[in-house]
């Protein structure tokens, strides 16, 4: 299992925990996330100045000492968006209506949001899910194919092409560039002809120069300059 796995009596109280079994020898089907609440006299349990995990050793420690403590269960919507390819999925889950969220802009047609001061050029298509942020320029060609999200201040030049793909605000995406299934961070510019493939994520700050390919699954990390090449 990738999550701590958590057994809990009728009244909620937690009887058991298994961090990170693997899935055959999990007792539960109770995954350990989202948000913990203690009292302050927790800290008398946690040692200083040394790595101290809740799963692997404070809630074990609990347990031990026999110091209830409850979980909540719900089947609601949930992500693990410290994963890469799941912080992808929870933005397109949000976007497609999955999630129940208020999504910024402007409703322009059904699946497409639109922020203040924007432009769209003629010839541009644009296929929903679609989520434009402020002052965004998106000039003629340009193709959008969702699910696709577009941070504020960026400009998407003619025949670029964006499908299943997260740009950050500021920044560019040049003549017949691709960012395909992949993540920009902020003031990245992407140029002339480059592309950016399924799962890899270009850090901000970045320039892709003219021509080069980020193929699947490659890291760059923030602030570089990645010449003509394919990665």
């Amino acid at each position: 299992s990738d999550y701590g796995v958590v057994l809990i009596d009728e009244e909620n109280q937690i009887t058991g925990f298994q961090e990170k079994p693997p899935r055959e020898n999990a007792l539960s089907n109770l995954a350990n996330s989202g948000i913990y609440v203690f009292e302050p006299e927790i800290f008398d349990l946690i040692p200083e100045g040394v790595f101290y995990d809740f799963g692997r050793d404070l809630f074990p420690l609990l347990l031990e000492k026999k110091i209830p403590f409850c979980g909540y269960t719900h089947s609601d919507y949930w992500n693990d968006v410290g994963d890469l390819e799941m912080y992808q999925q929870g933005n397109f889950d949000a976007l497609s209506g999955k999630v129940k969220v208020k999504i910024p802009g402007t409703l322009v047609q059904e699946g497409i949001w639109v922020g203040e001061d924007c432009e769209i050029q003629e010839g541009v298509i644009m296929a929903p899910p679609i989520c434009i942020g402020n002052n965004c320029l998106i000039k003629k060609n340009a193709k959008l194919l969702g699910p696709v999200i577009i941070g504020n201040d960026t400009v998407v030049d003619e025949r670029a092409v964006l499908y299943k793909g997260i740009k950050w605000g500021s920044g560019y995406i040049g003549k017949d560039a691709s960012l395909i299934g992949g993540i920009m961070g902020y003031a990245t510019f992407l140029k002339d002809q480059s592309a950016v493939l399924q799962n890899a994520v270009v850090g901000s700050g970045c320039v892709i120069e003219g021509g080069t390919i980020i193929h699947s699954s490659v890291k760059v990390m923030p602030n570089q300059i990645v010449e003509n090449d394919r990665h």
